[in-house]
């Protein structure tokens, strides 16, 4: 038994491909016998303090919400008295607070396993500022880290970040896992439907979506955390499209999001930029035996091209877009199941098993 701090700007109830992973990463090492906890902050004052979820010790830092970041003066305090507490210690980047795990963890001669989930200089103007001024935090964290887990080779070396450690580097798939839901979609559909899963905002690549829809007789639905809508500007196009063909089914259960993934006849992930390394949905959906339509990404087209499950399209092209969904709703699922491989090949037990290897626990 080993006893693991994690660390994440944002836990579990906020909704984000980072938090799944780590939630579901916390639970399952917790069900293998060792001691987690996890320390984060306290985005929402009606959250707890301190809780025990599923096993997971849930540690939250009160603080100020800064973009998509999250500012805790007492972070360096908590994370220095976590620290000592704990053998081995596993923050999730980016996240500046990091920093402090990594110093106090090489202080206290603790093994320090960096996860890194995307860059952090890319997307729109403001991001890449605090990119800028934020990059030889970052750096520090890498430099002294034991090791760095990844997503994929495939990302990695297409990262001129990442190349300065590749002595360091694990690739090992996030970990997916979805509810049971048996239930079927039992509805005859009168026309096809392409889904959507994540954050409902234009980084997202959603507005090349929308427009690649517009030459496709089906509906698009849209699964995700939508109140940053009134929040940017440039959102307004993907308010103004909202009508009888694109609606928002808004967030959802795990239960519900199982039975999304069957009734749909093609996920897409239009990502842009490199703050997408990887898109847990997509897998998600493929072990659900749904094909998708990827963008042609570092990371990002690496579970389309090794289940088969799938098309990939250019990147911020809706056009070419339009044609790769046309192409997997013509072929449908069926075609897509029978190329496919190994639909086995997320399977969040390896994934741990990868992670108690990094952290010397095996």
């Amino acid at each position: 038994m080993a006893k693991i701090l994690i660390g994440v700007t944002y836990y579990s109830p906020h909704i984000s491909g980072l938090t799944n992973y780590a939630k579901i990463l916390a639970e399952e090492l917790s069900k293998r016998g060792n001691k987690v906890k996890v320390i984060s902050g306290r985005y929402n004052i009606n959250l707890k303090l301190r809780e025990k979820n599923n096993g997971v010790e849930i540690v939250r830092i009160p603080g100020q919400k800064i973009g998509k970041g999250f500012l805790m003066w007492n972070y360096p305090i908590m994370a220095k008295t976590m620290v000592r507490e704990n053998e081995i210690i596993n923050p999730h980047l980016p996240s500046v607070e990091s920093i402090w795990l990594a110093i106090w963890a090489k202080v206290y001669h603790k093994r320090l396993v960096v996860t890194h989930h995307c860059e952090f200089w890319g997307g729109n103007f403001g991001n890449r500022i605090i990119g800028y001024f934020t990059y030889p935090l970052h750096w520090l964290v890498y430099k002294i880290a034991d090791k760095i887990v990844v997503a994929s080779q495939d990302y990695a070396k297409h990262s001129k970040f990442l190349k300065q450690f590749n002595k360091k580097l694990i690739y090992t798939f996030p970990p997916i896992k979805l509810v049971k839901n048996d239930e079927g979609n039992t509805i005859r559909k009168r026309q096809k439907i392409v889904g959507f899963v994540g954050r409902i905002s234009w980084v997202k690549g959603l507005p090349y979506l929308i427009k690649a829809m517009e030459n496709i007789n089906g509906k698009l639905e849209l699964v995700g955390p939508y109140n940053q809508l009134d929040k940017d500007n440039k959102n307004e196009f993907i308010k103004n499209k909202l009508g009888k063909n694109v609606c928002f089914l808004g967030k959802i259960s795990d239960k519900e999001l199982v039975s999304f993934y069957k009734k749909i006849d093609c996920l897409v992930l239009p990502s842009i930029n490199n703050l997408e390394a990887f898109g847990m949905v997509q897998a998600e959906a493929i072990i659900s035996g749904t094909p998708v339509v990827a963008s042609n990404l570092p990371g990002v087209r690496v579970p389309v091209k090794i289940s088969g499950m799938g098309e990939i399209s250019k990147i911020a092209d809706s056009k070419d877009l339009s044609r790769k969904i046309k192409l997997v709703l013509k072929r449908g699922k069926k075609y897509y199941r029978q190329k496919a491989i190994n639909l086995n090949l997320f399977d969040y037990k390896k994934t741990v098993n990868d992670y108690e290897r990094a952290f010397s626990i095996k």
